[in-house]
Parts: structure tokens; sequence; C-alpha cells
């Protein structure tokens, strides 16, 4: 990193030059009692009114004593200036850090180090309701791309100083302001290093989304799953971070990520915690049943058709046998082509304006659900296994990426060796999610290795009482291979 120059004219040269073509970038040249100076803003970044009031008026109105340029510099810093937000640097890189961050920077001669005042007032998207993690009787509000608006709704919730938001900065080219949020008391610090360490040595140039620090936080082990959770929700993360666990938070993402991130974490919803008990434990179970169906349905059916049809009842067997008689394709075939087509159909919807995506929905309808079936293509039953899994697999939404790989996973094994290729798959996917140790937490627990205290909240939705009694951490969860952290 290059350090600024103690002669104020060097630094404006250096920064007219770094700002060069960039019609935004304004410069003004001034003097505070004869000592010359330069106060340097992004258009558009800052609050007008409080550069005027805050910087401008109390440094060109100033007429205090001093010998030196870094006696001024002290006194600016101490008692002229009325930012509260205010640091001191000695670094290019963290001047245009800080000028991209809504800040102005302050140089005077005869110092090599520059001042940060924050006056920000960039337009930003207000708090509004989350969209992919909607609920009942949840609160309503959700992560925006601000970070200090996103540091501000978890004290909100969390009204005390041990929760810490350690703030990094990421990019070798251009630095992102990353919030390492934390617990103090809750968090194992081993943790906690682990994901700083992780996070401060990723080769990232210029972090866009929170998506780029997720391979770097993510396990080691290949896998259908990641390690790493997110959410929009505070109030979501605020419950991880009082679990034990660590929270990321990126400016200029809505979403936050927590590590580590347990397979169990994925069956669970505010709402479980704000419904009646028994009602909560029927839709927990409704959801480990829909994975089930959404990943394998298709291949179930697939495999029983093709090799195992004395598993069908003998009526159902005459109905799909006539049905698939008049069509061209194998049910392996079949079943592929229909899950290509409505993986297709989803993510036109999701990429279209929304002033048209209602027509894909009316195609979709007409293509899949009629004229696909009247032309001899796909059988009726097969569509209506497909349209099952499909609304099964909304259920737990975030797995959603990885159930849509399994789904086409499982036809294959049901369709080249039957229901043996099915329990072949499964066997897999379980060493494979038993092996995922992130942190040194097992990704399987509290299953395996089985915990009898955190058990009761896997399958069963317990009682508030019971929870609290419980006192859970993340960290009592390890088992005894910890080569990941």
């Amino acid at each position: 990193m290059s350090k600024v120059y103690s002669s104020v004219t060097d630094n404006k040269n250096r920064l007219s030059a770094d700002y060069s073509d960039c019609s935004d970038f304004l410069l003004r040249e001034c003097e505070i009692c004869g000592t010359p100076a330069i106060v340097c803003v992004l258009d558009g970044m800052i609050n007008s009114l409080q550069l005027s009031q805050m910087i401008m008026r109390p440094i060109l109105s100033f007429r205090g004593e001093y010998e030196t340029g870094a006696q001024l510099f002290s006194l600016l810093q101490s008692s002229v200036l009325s930012s509260l937000e205010l640091s001191v640097h000695q670094e290019f890189e963290q001047a245009h850090f800080y000028l991209s961050s809504g800040f102005a920077i302050l140089f005077v001669d005869g110092v090599s180090r520059f001042l940060a005042l924050g006056i920000q007032g960039f337009e930003k998207r207000g708090i509004d309701e989350p969209n992919n993690e909607a609920n009942i009787k949840g609160a309503k509000e959700c992560f925006t791309e601000t970070l200090n608006d996103n540091k501000a709704l978890l004290h909100r919730r969390i009204k005390s100083p041990k929760l810490k938001l350690k703030q990094l900065a990421v990019g070798s080219q251009a630095q992102t302001a990353v919030a390492l949020a934390y617990i103090d008391g809750y968090a194992d610090k081993t943790l906690v290093d682990a994901v700083e360490r992780r996070i401060k040595s990723a080769p990232i140039n210029v972090l866009q989304d929170y998506g780029e620090l997720v391979p770097f936080l993510d396990t080691k082990i290949k896998s259908n799953f990641s390690a790493t959770g997110n959410t929009e929700r505070p109030d979501v993360l605020c419950s991880k971070l009082l679990e034990g666990r660590v929270g990321v938070l990126v400016d200029g993402s809505p979403f936050a990520i927590y590590v580590p991130c347990l397979f169990m974490d994925n069956f669970s919803t505010v709402d479980d915690y704000d419904n009646n008990v028994i009602f909560a434990t029927l839709n927990r179970l409704l959801k480990y049943f829909s994975f089930v169906i959404s990943a394998i349905f298709p291949g179930f059916y697939v495999a029983t058709g093709t090799f195992h049809q004395e598993l069908i009842p003998t009526s159902l067997m005459f109905s799909i046998a006539s049905a698939e008689a008049t069509t061209p394709f194998s049910l392996m075939q079949e079943a592929i082509m229909i899950l290509i087509l409505y993986e297709i159909m989803r993510e036109a919807g999701l990429r279209l304006p929304k002033a048209i995506g209602h027509a894909v929905s009316i195609i979709g309808a007409l293509v899949i659900g009629d004229a696909i079936v009247n032309a001899g293509l796909v059988g009726t039953p097969m569509l209506v296994v497909i349209a099952v899994t499909a609304i099964a697999s909304y259920v737990i939404y975030p797995l959603y990426e990885s159930v849509a790989v399994l789904r086409l996973a499982f036809v294959i094994l049901g369709g080249t060796g039957g229901i043996y290729g099915i329990v072949l798959g499964l066997c897999l996917i379980c060493i494979n999610i038993c092996a995922i140790n992130p942190y040194g937490v097992p990704f399987s627990s509290p299953i395996s290795p089985f915990d009898k205290k955190s058990f009761g909240d896997v399958f069963v939705r317990q009682s508030w009482k019971s929870i609290l009694k419980r006192k859970i951490r993340i960290q009592n969860l390890r088992g005894a291979v910890t080569d990941e952290i």
C-alpha cells in the first residue's frame, strides 16, 4: 500500500490522477489560517448540508494558534470538526475506500496523514418485508444493501455490548466492507478466528456479493450441500448468533451468511417458534416428508415402473401401462425431459420482467398440462408425479438447489439400477452428509453423532420452556475431528 505524502500538492496530484475522468470526484482547495489544505468527496455519496456545516464552515472560520501542520491537524481532529464518525489514516488505498463509502477526506500540508469524516448521504433502499423467507406471525423486516443499516437491525434486537460487529475490508483491487458478527461469550473464540482468517485470506479482487465469499467459508469436502447458511431476516441471524454461530454481513448485499450451518437448520422456520407446539411439529414433519418426496419420488416411480412392477397395485399398474403404451419414450427419458422442461420454465419465470412473466405460466400450463399429454409424448401419471415433486420442493426452499440436482440423479439411478440404485444413492448421500465437518461441527449433528440434549428440537418442536432450559451452543456439538478449523 502506498503512503500519503506530507505535501498537500503531491496528494492533490495523486488523487486527481487516480480519479481522472471521474466527473463525480470533487476536490476543494482551501487555507486554514494560512496553511494549505484540500477536502475531497464523491458527489452523490455525501450529504452536502453536512459537508457545509460540519466540515467546510468550521475549518474556514478557524482562527486558532499553532506552530506546525501536525499541531493544526491535531486541533482539527480534537476540537474543530464536528463529525462523530472520524478516523485517521495514512494510505491512499484507504482514501479510495472511504471516498467510495460516503466519507469526506481532509489533507493538511506538512502532515502525511488524512482525516476521514463520515457524512454519508447516498440513496438507499428502505427496510421492507422479506421476499424469500415469508412468514405469517414473525417480524416483517429484512436486511438491506446498506451495511450500517444491517448492523443497526442487529443492535435493535440484541441490546448488549456483547454483540460484536468487527469490520474488515476485503478485496485486493477495490475494498468492500465486511462485518463479522458474533456474541462474545456465546461464540467460540477458535470459530471466530477461523472465520476471520478465511475472510482475510480469500483471494478476491473486488467483492460484489456475499456468494463470492461462500466458497471460502464452506466445507472443504465436495458435496451437493452447503455448510454455510444465508438469511435475509435479522431475527433469524440473531437466533443463530445466540446459538454461538458467526455471521458475515457484506456491504451491498441484503443477505447475511452464518456458519457453521447444519443440515437440520433447513427444516426450521420462524413460524415454527410462533405457532402451537403440536401444529409446529406437524409442519416440521411435513418438511422432512416433502424433502424425501421431492428428491426421491420421481426416481422411485421410474424404478418401480421399469424394474419392480410387482410393487405397484394391480389397478394402478393397468392405468400406468395404458398411459405409457402410447408414448415413444421410456419412463426415465420422460422424467428427465419433464424435469428439465420444468426447470427451464421456472428459470424463465424468475428472469422475465414482471409485466410479461405471467405469460410463462400460461404457456407452461398449455404445454406441460395439456398439449404434451395429448401429443402422446408423456403419460399423465408421470405428469402427476413431477407436479407433486415440484410442489414439495418449494416446502423446503433452502434446499431447492440441492434437491433439483438430486432429483435428476435419482431418476438416472432408478432408471438404470432400479430400487437398488435408489438405495445406493441414499447411502452415498448419507455418507457425504456425515463426512462434512465444518469448523469441527458435524453437518449431520445432532443425529450423527447423536446428542440427546440437542435432538429434542430436530423432528419435534419443543416448547419455549424446554428450549430456554437447554442453553445449547453450537460448539457443544463438536465431534472428534476439528481439522477444518
